[in-house]
């Protein structure tokens, strides 16, 4: 099923390392720099906690870290209903709650499962560019260990009551939650929204392949 297959997994799991690592790399965010950045790393700090005691813990135990760092880091409201885009008018009320639950379920499993291949890529925070809908960008790049071209990722932030949360991560210029829009979209077209939280559902329900325990 395409919805649990991303054509673009490399990028997915530079967004993983990007969630994840937003605390190493040569630059870190002082006191002066703008907050956005700030938050960022912040993010990153908390998301290192778990990849440091990664030997003496289970999948299970980063996975449920790891959602305390999406739900903290991530407007999941905004990212969840634009993820479905105009189905969410259509969604019934029961639809719709059990929608909210289980996105943050997948979209935790989709990552978590992805941040456990970690192979030592660096992580710098660059810039911060004004948008002119008044989100901030906050500009990275992710340096892998065996060479290459750096990956460019862009944290789309957007100020909150609480402070700064994440609404779309864009790697090489690709939105990741665009993505996510265009595949739940198809599977509504062919099975409906049931269909989809179908879908969902296997995809937090089934093993881990690969992850390390």
């Amino acid at each position: 099923m395409s919805i649990l297959i991303s054509r673009r997994s490399l990028a997915a799991a530079a967004f993983a390392a990007a969630v994840l690592l937003s605390a190493l790399g040569a630059q870190r965010a002082a006191a002066s720099d703008d907050p956005a950045l700030t938050f960022i790393q912040g993010l990153g700090d908390q998301a290192i906690s778990v990849l440091k005691d990664k030997a003496n813990t289970t999948f299970e135990e980063r996975e449920a870290a790891f959602r305390e760092v999406m739900v903290e880091g991530f407007d999941i409201p905004i990212v969840s209903r634009f993820v479905l885009g105009r189905y969410w008018k259509t969604a019934g009320k029961e639809q719709r709650k059990e929608y909210r639950r289980i996105f943050v379920d997948f979209i935790v499993r989709v990552y978590a499962s992805r941040f456990d291949s970690y192979g030592g890529e660096l992580f710098t925070a660059r810039s911060v560019i004004n948008d002119e809908s008044g989100d901030k960008i906050v500009r990275a790049q992710i340096v892998r260990p065996a060479g290459g071209d750096p990956i460019g990722v862009d944290f789309r932030v957007r100020k909150r009551d609480e402070g700064y949360k994440v609404i779309d991560v864009s790697v090489e210029g690709i939105s990741m939650l665009h993505t996510h829009r265009v595949e739940f979209a198809s599977v509504v077209n062919r099975k409906g929204i049931d269909g989809l939280l179908g879908d969902l559902r296997a995809r937090v329900e089934a093993p881990v392949e690969g992850a390390a325990e």
